[in-house]
């Protein structure tokens, strides 16, 4: 009994489970050409509201460089400017 249930533990998959509600975000689409991939991405950038492409555009920008949004909010900018004289 015990090498069944072993059997049984090695066929289920290590992933958790992805609750998707309605429709499948993200996910593996294939296409039958480069023009229908190119279509569809040009359909999806024309439905998106330009403060949304906003943002995947700064959550990258912050993937690149390493930094989270939380590290971004502690480095706030200094409120005055320091002179320095050149004697």
């Amino acid at each position: 009994m015990e090498d069944n249930a072993v059997n049984k533990e090695i066929s289920q998959p290590n992933e958790p489970e992805t609750p998707y509600k309605g429709k499948r975000n993200g996910g593996l689409r294939i296409f039958n050409s480069f023009a229908a991939a190119a279509l569809a991405e040009a359909e999806y950038d024309a439905k998106q509201l330009p403060a949304d492409r906003i943002k995947e555009t700064v959550e990258l920008i912050l993937r690149v460089y390493g930094v989270t949004r939380d590290e971004l909010i502690a480095k706030r900018k200094k409120l005055h400017i320091n002179i320095i004289s050149g004697k």
